[in-house]
Protein backbone atom coordinates (compact mmCIF):
# COMPACT_ATOMS: atom_id res chain seq x y z
CA UNK A 1 0.00 0.00 0.00
CA UNK A 2 1.34 3.52 -1.03
CA UNK A 3 1.44 6.14 1.31
CA UNK A 4 -1.19 8.02 -0.36
CA UNK A 5 -3.30 4.98 -0.54
CA UNK A 6 -2.66 4.68 3.14
CA UNK A 7 -3.35 8.96 3.21
CA UNK A 8 -6.83 8.37 2.09
CA UNK A 9 -7.43 4.74 3.71
CA UNK A 10 -8.80 5.95 6.85
CA UNK A 11 -11.85 8.46 6.87
CA UNK A 12 -13.33 8.51 10.16
CA UNK A 13 -13.30 11.92 12.36
CA UNK A 14 -12.21 12.74 15.39
CA UNK A 15 -13.96 15.88 17.47
CA UNK A 16 -11.41 18.46 18.57
CA UNK A 17 -11.34 21.31 20.87
CA UNK A 18 -9.20 24.03 19.25
CA UNK A 19 -7.82 26.47 21.11
CA UNK A 20 -5.05 29.50 21.35
CA UNK A 21 -1.97 29.34 23.07
CA UNK A 22 0.87 31.80 22.99
CA UNK A 23 -0.72 32.66 19.46
CA UNK A 24 -0.96 29.47 18.58
CA UNK A 25 -3.03 27.36 17.28
CA UNK A 26 -3.41 23.86 19.13
CA UNK A 27 -5.99 21.17 19.51
CA UNK A 28 -6.55 18.71 21.65
CA UNK A 29 -9.51 15.68 22.15
CA UNK A 30 -12.44 17.24 22.95
CA UNK A 31 -14.21 13.85 24.81
CA UNK A 32 -11.41 15.15 27.67
CA UNK A 33 -12.37 18.36 27.85
CA UNK A 34 -15.29 18.59 30.77
CA UNK A 35 -15.81 22.47 30.50
CA UNK A 36 -14.54 25.43 29.77
CA UNK A 37 -14.41 28.18 32.39
CA UNK A 38 -13.30 32.04 32.92
CA UNK A 39 -10.24 32.42 34.08
CA UNK A 40 -10.25 33.35 37.46
CA UNK A 41 -7.36 34.09 39.86
CA UNK A 42 -5.56 30.93 41.57
CA UNK A 43 -4.33 30.14 44.77
CA UNK A 44 -0.64 29.64 44.62
CA UNK A 45 1.29 26.90 46.12
CA UNK A 46 4.52 26.78 47.33
CA UNK A 47 7.59 25.34 45.65
CA UNK A 48 5.89 24.24 42.73
CA UNK A 49 7.18 24.11 39.42
CA UNK A 50 6.35 27.29 38.10
CA UNK A 51 4.17 26.13 35.24
CA UNK A 52 1.40 24.37 38.08
CA UNK A 53 0.04 27.68 38.60
CA UNK A 54 -1.74 26.60 42.05
CA UNK A 55 -5.63 25.93 42.48
CA UNK A 56 -8.69 27.11 42.10
CA UNK A 57 -12.34 25.87 43.19
CA UNK A 58 -14.58 25.15 40.14
CA UNK A 59 -18.28 23.83 41.33
CA UNK A 60 -16.81 23.19 44.67
CA UNK A 61 -14.09 21.07 43.47
CA UNK A 62 -10.75 22.12 43.96
CA UNK A 63 -8.76 21.77 40.32
CA UNK A 64 -4.85 22.21 40.13
CA UNK A 65 -4.40 24.91 37.65
CA UNK A 66 -1.15 24.65 34.95
CA UNK A 67 0.16 27.13 32.33
CA UNK A 68 0.23 25.38 29.29
CA UNK A 69 2.79 27.85 27.40
CA UNK A 70 4.97 27.79 30.88
CA UNK A 71 4.36 24.05 30.56
CA UNK A 72 6.18 23.91 27.15
CA UNK A 73 8.83 26.33 28.34
CA UNK A 74 7.75 29.35 26.43
CA UNK A 75 6.80 31.83 28.96
CA UNK A 76 3.94 32.45 30.72
CA UNK A 77 0.28 33.13 29.74
CA UNK A 78 -0.78 36.69 29.33
CA UNK A 79 -3.67 36.89 31.27
CA UNK A 80 -6.76 39.08 29.42
CA UNK A 81 -10.44 39.04 28.85
CA UNK A 82 -10.66 35.85 26.48
CA UNK A 83 -8.42 34.19 28.99
CA UNK A 84 -9.93 30.17 30.23
CA UNK A 85 -9.44 27.08 31.81
CA UNK A 86 -10.39 24.56 30.03
CA UNK A 87 -10.86 22.22 32.63
CA UNK A 88 -9.41 18.41 31.45
CA UNK A 89 -10.50 14.66 32.76
CA UNK A 90 -6.97 12.94 33.44
CA UNK A 91 -6.74 9.22 34.18
CA UNK A 92 -3.80 7.74 35.92
CA UNK A 93 -3.66 4.00 37.06
CA UNK A 94 -7.07 3.82 37.44
CA UNK A 95 -7.71 7.46 39.42
CA UNK A 96 -9.40 10.02 38.03
CA UNK A 97 -8.10 13.78 38.08
CA UNK A 98 -9.57 17.40 36.97
CA UNK A 99 -7.09 19.55 35.78
CA UNK A 100 -7.01 23.28 34.61
CA UNK A 101 -5.38 24.59 31.66
CA UNK A 102 -4.74 27.86 31.20
CA UNK A 103 -5.57 28.99 27.39
CA UNK A 104 -5.51 32.47 25.37
CA UNK A 105 -9.00 31.70 23.83
CA UNK A 106 -11.31 29.22 22.76
CA UNK A 107 -10.86 28.88 18.71
CA UNK A 108 -13.68 26.14 18.11
CA UNK A 109 -14.54 22.38 18.86
CA UNK A 110 -14.32 20.76 14.97
CA UNK A 111 -13.14 17.56 13.30
CA UNK A 112 -10.10 16.18 11.97
CA UNK A 113 -10.56 13.34 9.73
CA UNK A 114 -8.08 10.57 11.03
CA UNK A 115 -6.51 10.93 7.31
CA UNK A 116 -5.19 13.96 7.92
CA UNK A 117 -3.10 13.12 11.18
CA UNK A 118 0.69 12.84 10.80
CA UNK A 119 3.25 11.87 12.80
CA UNK A 120 5.48 14.58 15.18
CA UNK A 121 8.82 15.71 13.63
CA UNK A 122 11.50 15.45 16.39
CA UNK A 123 12.31 19.40 14.90
CA UNK A 124 11.34 22.23 13.48
CA UNK A 125 8.43 23.19 16.85
CA UNK A 126 8.84 25.38 19.26
CA UNK A 127 6.86 22.61 21.84
CA UNK A 128 8.94 19.50 22.75
CA UNK A 129 7.65 16.56 20.78
CA UNK A 130 7.42 14.83 23.96
CA UNK A 131 3.68 16.84 24.49
CA UNK A 132 2.81 16.46 20.79
CA UNK A 133 0.64 13.45 19.85
CA UNK A 134 -0.21 14.10 16.27
CA UNK A 135 -0.12 17.05 13.66
CA UNK A 136 -3.90 17.27 12.46
CA UNK A 137 -4.01 19.06 8.91
CA UNK A 138 -7.06 21.80 9.46
CA UNK A 139 -8.09 24.78 7.03
CA UNK A 140 -5.12 23.98 4.99
CA UNK A 141 -2.33 23.80 7.90
CA UNK A 142 -1.25 21.39 10.20
CA UNK A 143 -1.57 22.31 14.04
CA UNK A 144 -0.38 20.34 16.71
CA UNK A 145 -2.61 17.89 18.69
CA UNK A 146 -1.38 17.65 22.21
CA UNK A 147 -0.01 14.71 23.89
CA UNK A 148 -2.45 15.26 27.11
CA UNK A 149 -1.42 11.93 28.86
CA UNK A 150 2.22 13.48 28.84
CA UNK A 151 1.71 17.46 29.72
CA UNK A 152 -0.72 16.83 32.39
CA UNK A 153 1.00 13.60 33.69
CA UNK A 154 0.20 13.74 37.58
CA UNK A 155 3.53 12.58 38.69
CA UNK A 156 5.31 15.70 36.67
CA UNK A 157 2.80 17.95 38.07
CA UNK A 158 3.06 16.86 41.84
CA UNK A 159 6.37 17.12 42.38
CA UNK A 160 7.94 19.71 44.05
CA UNK A 161 10.92 22.22 43.24
CA UNK A 162 13.92 20.97 45.11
Amino acid sequence: MSVKDEFQSDNTEEQYLLFLAGGELYAMEALIALEIVEYSEVTKIPMMDSYVKGVTNIRGNIVPVIDLIDRFSLGETVIGNKTSVVVVNYSDDDQNFQIGVIIDEVYEVDNISNANLRAVAEFGSKVDAKFIKNMGKYNGDYIPILNTQTILNIDDLSKLKG
